[in-house]
């Protein structure tokens, strides 16, 4: 009789569980090779990425498809390069918190959802404060899913929070 190893079934596949060191590593070498091949920030490969769920061949084929649909579904179009500022905009309200002041900051990204600076600020920090959630941080509107990015964010919250 035969040494037989038992047959596996089709769903049953060998794994080893990575360390949180080697998951990290993993990232990175992911987020550096993209980096390279794609010609932007590390920041914004990070971004990619996690939009695609770390799967990196399906992002890979659908960013050489379809460069400017793939940025702008992850909240990277092209206002992604502007620096982020606060504006006074005369006679508007803020949908949140209702308040219209004459020198009330605003902020708005490219989808145009603007609020009041401060309402924009603890709705950032109770994301990361509470949620622990930095990295895909959507706008505060309902249904919108373009993503805040590192400018806003060091923009808007406190230099403690951000370091998060």
């Amino acid at each position: 009789m035969k040494d037989e190893k038992p047959q596996k079934k089709a769903y049953e596949v060998d794994f080893r569980a990575l360390s949180s060191g080697e998951v990290r590593a993993e990232q990175i070498a992911q987020v550096t090779e993209l980096s390279d091949l794609f010609g932007l920030s590390a920041e914004q490969c990070g971004i990619l990425l996690r939009h695609f769920k770390w799967q990196k061949e399906r992002l890979i084929e659908r960013y050489m498809d379809n460069m400017e649909r793939v940025l702008d579904e992850a909240g990277l179009g092209s206002e992604y390069a502007v620096t982020p500022v606060l504006e006074k905009i005369p006679g508007f309200t803020c949908d949140i918190c209702c308040d219209e002041g004459r020198g009330l900051f605003t902020y708005s990204m490219k989808c145009d959802h603007r609020y009041c600076a401060n309402c924009y600020r603890q709705y950032l920090e109770s994301k990361i404060k509470d949620e622990g959630e930095a990295a895909r941080v959507q706008c505060p509107a309902s249904g919108c899913s373009r993503i805040v990015d590192s400018k806003t964010m060091k923009l808007l919250i406190a230099p403690d929070v951000y370091k998060r």
